[in-house]
């Protein structure tokens, strides 16, 4: 994989890694699903969280592409960017809020706010993280 490409045909190749895959599926999710996504929070929590995927949303997506890329710059873009929006949740707890979903009905509520968690909350971080050591292994190989 010498050249760089935004999808890269090795990617649907079956030796192709699929935690890299996966992951980088994830990243892609992560920077564009808030978009469709209007939680219900007080005006200055929604827009320190704006402010926060704004600024996640392009590095994110470029990061994913360089995942599957293989690329060493992505690996770690990805690793500190999963670990600021990791301590951005500590830092502001009260900002998960706006990732859980209520409804009336419970399983629909369930589903949702995993989705939401994974994608705009601290659990695809985690996972991000939890992934960094296959994504470092498979990188440039």
């Amino acid at each position: 994989m010498s050249g760089f490409s935004f999808f890269p045909p090795a990617r649907m190749y079956k030796e192709f890694p699929w935690p890299i895959w996966a992951i980088g599926w994830l990243a892609i999710f992560k920077a564009f699903l808030w978009l469709s996504y209007e939680p219900v929070q007080p005006e200055a929590m929604l827009k320190l969280l704006g402010a926060k995927y704004l600024l996640n949303m392009i590095p994110m997506a470029v990061f994913a592409f360089g995942l599957w890329n293989l690329r060493k710059w992505a690996i770690w873009g990805l690793i500190i960017l999963s670990v600021a929006n990791v301590l951005f949740f500590l830092v502001y707890p009260q900002s998960l809020g706006a990732v859980l979903v209520e409804s009336e009905v419970y399983l629909y509520s369930l589903i949702l706010s995993f989705i939401t968690l994974l994608c705009n909350g601290p659990l695809g971080d985690i996972l991000i993280l939890l992934a960094s050591p296959i994504m470092i292994r498979h990188a440039n190989r």
